[in-house]
């Protein structure tokens, strides 16, 4: 079975640098002359279906004419999917009055014009983007990870250990939720910002997308106190109607456990202290969400984690429910997260969370938890 896998990837590898496979990629990242190959040979394969339907009236039905339609709007333009509805519809007519003894039925017809309208539909965004088939799709999912990529934590880092979990409203890979992460050993300095874009659905990926990319060049080419200052900025020159994003920016000194937080608008970080049989402190002085003013500045909350301590970041899809307070349902989450921080253990703390903190909200849910290791851990 492996050498069977490894012959198919061979062999796929071989198409795509053929000729035929160069010629493919041309036609999915738009290329004019390609496109009119692509054409011709969707003609054809229309009269070849005419023709076996004319033939083979039993093996073909002429509604076999909405498969160059189909394919047609995954690879050409609009331009060229409307020249193309010329063979087709040359060939229903032929069909009509050449296929016997039934020539075309109402349905058969009626499946061939719903297909052209489907295939215009499909390739209405792609034509504009310039790509063709699932080229456009390829981008946005490498955009999704790098934008996962860019909150990547460290797995280990001296006596801490960081998890973090995401859960999108859809249950894929886009999220008005992201994170950033950036680390400066030199100067003893992890910093991890959890955003939360607002709205929901793709209008709030989309934005997390764009956001995250300017954020993650701003994190850590400027001090951690400038970091929300500057992207408050940027968002309220940005002039998007009525929106904004709330934020919390931990930067950490691994090597003390000593810690700043600044949050914008954002649900206050949870601060465990494990001494003395464990308690909670909610730590963030928050000021406006970012957007809504230029020129805010964001005071610091700081503090120091000790051993057997951890700090719980969190985006309000875990914590906001209708019709109830959000400090119950901040209670609620502390509550859950205690036992999981208290004894420690090889799990995901915030793999947990996910599971059994309010799993049936419709947005978007991000638990960061920051945990340093007791003694004899």
């Amino acid at each position: 079975m492996p050498a069977v896998t490894t012959m198919a990837r061979r062999l796929a590898g071989a198409v795509r640098r053929g000729p035929y496979g160069r010629w493919l990629s041309r036609l999915l990242d738009g290329d004019p002359s390609a496109e009119r190959i692509a054409l011709a040979l969707l003609a054809v394969s229309s009269v070849l279906l005419t023709l076996l339907a004319i033939v083979a009236p039993d093996d073909c039905p002429p509604s076999a004419l909405m498969l160059p339609l189909l394919v047609g709007g995954f690879v050409l333009h609009i331009r060229l999917q409307l020249l193309l509805l010329i063979p087709v519809g040359l060939g229903l007519i032929a069909d009509w009055m050449l296929r016997a003894p039934i020539g075309v039925r109402t349905g058969s017809a009626l499946m061939v014009v719903v297909a052209a309208m489907i295939g215009l539909l499909m390739s209405r965004h792609r034509s504009r983007l310039g790509l063709r088939g699932t080229r456009g799709d390829t981008m946005l999912l490498e955009l999704a990870e790098r934008t996962r990529d860019l909150g990547r934590l460290p797995e280990r880092l001296l006596d801490w250990r960081f998890h973090r979990a995401i859960s999108p409203v859809s249950g894929v890979f886009f999220a008005g939720d992201f994170l950033l992460t950036s680390q400066r050993p030199e100067r003893d300095l992890l910093e991890v910002v959890l955003v939360d874009v607002s709205g929901k659905g793709s209008r709030a990926a989309a934005r997390s997308m764009h956001l995250s990319g300017a954020f993650a060049i701003l994190l850590g080419s400027v001090p951690p106190e400038a970091f929300l200052p500057r992207a408050n900025d940027y968002l309220a020159r940005s002039d998007w109607e009525d929106e904004f994003a709330t934020a919390v920016h931990l930067a950490l000194a691994p090597s003390t456990g000593r810690y700043r937080l600044f949050t914008a608008g954002h649900p206050p970080a949870g601060h465990y202290h494990r001494a003395h049989g464990g308690s909670w402190e909610l730590r963030g002085e928050s000021g406006p969400a970012l957007g809504i003013f230029a020129g805010t500045h964001y005071p610091p909350a700081a503090g120091r984690l000790a051993h057997g301590d951890s700090l719980l970041l969190y985006s309000d899809g875990l914590v906001e429910v209708p019709g109830e307070d959000i400090d119950q349902g901040i209670g609620r989450l502390l509550e859950a997260a205690t036992p999981l921080l208290r004894y420690g253990g090889p799990g995901d703390p915030a793999a947990e969370l996910l599971r059994t903190v309010a799993r049936n909200v419709a947005d978007d849910r991000t638990v960061v938890v920051v945990r340093r290791l007791g003694a004899g851990s």
